[in-house]
């Protein structure tokens, strides 16, 4: 088995469990074997019986024999998977991370490495200020040109790039058919304007705002979450307040400050992320992805989230559908237009809300469309992973494009 790992910055060492190769590993238990193949952030396990044949399933010579190692595997394939999902959040992290790494060192704990690899190989980065990625086996520009090594390593960030550029690496990797671990080339840069105002669920949003290194600041009357930027020497604070909704506790976001740390200024990369987060704050927690109330001051406040304006993921998200849309059978009823992807079906036209994936009607009536309802065909190939929103507007629309066929009575009523 694989003994490589990896340092990442919390300086906490992972594993390559038992991967020899890049996003392979081949595990021997008795006479038959199994080989580990990461694809994404899932791992697909293909096993041969003691004669070397493919099998279906679990030989069972080793459900009988190798008990005990067939439970490591297991173990190790839940290990990779909550290792490639913490390793993932991380790399996004370094966004901000304003050190470069050396080269030599990068190649070994990310390019080069089993397990971590797999997710380094998928997004573009710098060499020297050289914009490059990992295609036919080797790091390339846009052009096709190889990348030499040494020099300084940075992740690749669509800030500051022109629009032909950015739009470039979106066919290069969609020609590849690579599937990014986290929003890079689609990464939205021109959200200026945060969603301030919207009411949040609050045990949602607080667990959401740790996992992106937020934390609680409570001052006096005033309460709000802040994130320590000390390699830009700025402070980020967002101010909350508490409001009334029957669904339960909930909070409103406020319009955020930075708080040099020092001389500092505040440049657009740290603006722009930390918009980034507020987006996804009311994506997690937000009221207006919730079931609707009945009526009364709830309902409106219900609508102005489910319905108003995008955050900057959501615009990304309107990006990543018109380029997607010409690939499914589906998308010669569909357009996108403003807040909305709009539906044609059989008997309505519907919009879906690009940021809540809430449904309307013509007349701007709601249609409640649970997502386990709308299990729609989801493509083939996405531009990047993690998207549970786009996978909900994805699966609405397959429902509602044929909104002839549909059986739910719920549904069918209000139609």
């Amino acid at each position: 088995m694989g003994t490589g790992t990896v340092v990442g910055e919390t300086e906490r060492a992972v594993p390559a469990y038992g991967l020899s190769g890049p996003g392979r590993g081949v595990w021997r238990l008795g006479g038959a074997s199994a080989e580990l193949v990461v694809r994404g952030g899932k791992v697909a396990v293909a096993w041969r019986d003691a004669a070397g044949r493919a099998a279906r399933g679990i030989p069972s010579c080793v459900r009988r024999e190798q008990a005990g190692e067939l439970g490591r595997l297991r173990a190790a394939v839940r290990d990779i998977e909550q290792a490639l999902a913490a390793q993932a959040a991380q790399l996004e992290r370094a966004f901000l991370r304003r050190r470069p790494w050396d080269h030599d060192d990068w190649r070994e704990r990310y390019l080069d490495h089993p397990l971590v690899g797999t997710l380094a190989r998928r997004l573009l980065w710098t060499v020297d200020g050289i914009a490059c990625a990992h295609t036919d086996g080797a790091l390339r520009t846009l052009t096709g040109a190889p990348v030499g090594g040494g020099g300084a390593v940075e992740l690749w960030h669509p800030l500051g790039r022109d629009d032909a550029e950015v739009a470039a690496w979106r066919d290069r990797l969609e020609r590849h058919g690579i599937t990014q671990p986290f929003p890079q080339v689609y990464r939205e840069v021109r959200g200026d304007r945060p969603l301030t105002g919207h009411p949040v669920r609050e045990d949602p949003l607080h667990v959401r705002a740790a996992a992106l290194g937020w934390r609680p600041a409570h001052g006096g009357a005033r309460t709000a979450l802040t994130r320590d930027l000390p390699q830009w020497g700025v402070r980020a604070e967002l101010p909350t307040g508490v409001v009334r909704y029957a669904g339960g506790r909930a909070v409103t976001l406020g319009e955020p400050r930075f708080h040099p740390l020092g001389s500092a200024t505040v440049p657009p990369l740290v603006a722009g992320e930390v918009l980034r987060d507020i987006g996804l704050f009311v994506e997690a927690a937000g009221i207006g992805n919730a079931a609707a109330p009945p009526g009364g001051p709830d309902r409106a406040l219900w609508a102005f989230c489910a319905f108003g304006e995008l955050g900057p993921d959501a615009t990304a998200r309107r990006d990543v559908l018109a380029r997607l849309l010409p690939r499914l059978a589906l998308g010669g009823r569909c357009r996108t237009e403003d807040r909305f992807l709009h539906v044609r079906g059989v008997r309505h036209t519907y919009r879906i809300h690009l940021g809540s994936a809430q449904v309307l009607l013509p007349g701007d009536r709601h249609l409640p469309v649970a997502p386990a309802t709308a299990q729609g065909t989801q493509p083939s190939w996405l531009p990047h992973e993690g998207d549970r929103m786009l996978s909900a507007v994805l699966g609405k629309a397959a429902l509602l494009a044929r909104d002839d066929r549909i059986t739910d009575p719920t549904i069918v009523r209000q139609l």
